[in-house]
């Protein structure tokens, strides 16, 4: 009989023990998602705040480029430099087309030099 309620002692100690190291790992896994939970939190806050700052430095960025840059300014500076590419193309061009009537008059010259040599050979 000792030996029963032994063994039926034991049986309740060994469950009782079970069921604490059972509760102590819920416990922990509980405690354990609640700090997934606040890293995630935190993370989230810590990116929005990223988000906001970059968002005012864009703006910032935006309102002094507008404040500074006068478009205008730019707009007639590439106009000007447009002009002069016309001028310049136009310069070339003329330059091309008298050093191509040289070139003609050369060869021009050359071939009544080389039908005279031969005229005169025959």
């Amino acid at each position: 009989m000792i030996k029963k309620i032994f063994s039926t002692l034991f049986k309740s100690v060994k469950k009782t023990t079970d069921s604490v190291g059972k509760s102590m790992d819920f416990i922990d896994d509980v405690l354990e998602k609640e700090y997934i939970t606040s890293t995630i939190e935190n993370i989230k806050e810590s990116t929005g705040d990223a988000v906001e700052k970059a968002g005012m430095i864009y703006q910032k960025t935006k309102d002094t480029i507008t404040e500074n840059v006068n478009i205008e300014k730019i707009k007639d500076g590439v106009e000007d430099i447009i002009e002069k590419g016309k001028e310049k193309t136009s310069e070339l061009a003329d330059d091309m087309l008298e050093k191509s009537d040289t070139l003609k008059n050369v060869m021009q010259e050359g071939e009544d030099l080389v039908k005279k040599i031969i005229g005169e050979e025959e």
